[in-house]
């Protein structure tokens, strides 16, 4: 059984029961002493956590995960050759859903992990596109919130020929138009899971609701860029996990990294502030993890890169599997790298090849 929240009666009453499903409200409420409607509300509040899916009190199992952030349209151009500014370049665009949040989303799906993404769209075929995506692949969004005009939040990548991104636009208004009413309520959502994951693209008040009200959960935060990091700056130390690159833990930490060195004491700053776990992407290099009690290098495969734009969503995703999973910190680092590495063989910012199976099968030919 996971790890989601729960009073000491509704504790007692779930033991029961797993020991005996079909027992009735009235024997539960004569084992516990209580009465009938007392029993009844716990129920429903089992219910609403998950914990109970239904008639016959069928318990569920599942560790689940809440993802609060940026769903977006990707379209990416990726040239043929090297790009030539003020110039019209050849190339290949497509267009499919991402979004940091949303990519994280459907990278745990793809891993089998129950997840339910909180999101903003619009009513428009974007939106419509990423709902249908995300249906897909198993993530629930049903508490995503719709605004009313505008367009659902996009993404445009300029990709040089070797699937280096050369210049990038987002356009986040939808999800600058998220109500923290909306996140309120759907306040048992959030109370349902043990890990709540977010990226820093999110208005400042939701993530200080966040980190205010749900200080018992382990929420992972992506900053996304160093543009957009600045909201969770002063609060770095009330996240559980961070995983960002050079330049995010550079500004995070206000240190300059110059080498591995001052890498290190980055992340030993920023564990200071209160983090309990931190991963520092590094490119072909690998990434570096860090916790009070333990720290490392871990490296990458080679890899010929299609896209770049999901790579660190990937790593992410392979993050919360580890946490999960109660993976060490550096097979969790290892764990993630390879998500990394699969993310980036693929045309889209989600390899919808991503598997255990995928991961585990390049994991034993690394050694």
């Amino acid at each position: 059984m996971d790890k989601r929240k729960l009073t000491k009666t509704e504790s007692s009453i779930l033991k029961i029961l797993i020991q005996t499903p079909m027992i009735s409200q009235d024997e539960l409420a004569a084992k516990l002493a209580s009465s009938r409607t007392s029993v009844s509300v716990h129920i429903n509040n089992l219910v609403k956590k998950g914990y109970i899916l239904g008639r016959g009190y069928l318990i569920s199992d599942k560790i689940g995960v809440t993802a609060i952030g940026a769903s977006m349209i990707d379209i990416t151009g990726r040239s043929f050759d090297r790009l030539l500014e003020k110039d019209s370049n050849p190339g290949a665009i497509t267009v499919t859903p991402g979004g940091v949040t949303r990519n994280v989303s459907e990278n745990l799906a793809l891993l089998n992990v129950d997840c339910t993404l909180i999101t903003a769209l619009c009513n428009d075929s974007f939106g419509y596109l990423i709902k249908k995506r995300c249906e897909e692949v198993g993530i629930d969004i049903s508490h995503a919130y719709y605004s009313q005009d505008g367009i659902t939040t996009t993404y445009i990548a300029i990709l040089e020929n070797d699937g280096d991104m050369n210049l990038a636009l987002s356009d986040t208004a939808a999800l600058d138009k998220l109500p923290i009413e909306h996140i309120i309520k759907n306040k048992m959502i959030l109370e349902k899971n043990e890990i709540i994951v977010i990226d820093s693209a999110l208005p400042n008040e939701i993530i200080d609701y966040l980190v205010d009200n749900f200080s018992d959960k382990r929420i992972f935060v992506d900053p996304v860029s160093v543009g957009k990091a600045k909201s969770i700056k002063p609060i770095i130390g009330k996240f559980d996990t961070l995983k960002c690159n050079k330049l995010e833990a550079s500004y995070l930490a206000d240190i300059k990294i110059t080498d591995e060195k001052t890498l290190e004491q980055a992340a030993a700053i920023l564990i200071e502030k209160g983090l309990k776990h931190v991963f520092i992407t590094r490119g072909s290099k690998g990434s570096y993890y860090q916790s009070k009690d333990d720290k490392g290098y871990v490296s990458t495969s080679n890899v010929d890169i299609i896209n770049a734009t999901g790579a660190g969503d990937a790593y992410m995703a392979g993050v919360v599997y580890g946490a999960l999973n109660d993976f060490s910190l550096s097979k969790t680092a290892d764990f993630a790298n390879t998500m990394s590495a699969i993310a980036l063989a693929s045309v889209s910012a989600v390899n919808p090849l991503m598997s255990i199976d995928l991961i585990n099968t390049k994991l034993r030919k690394r050694g």
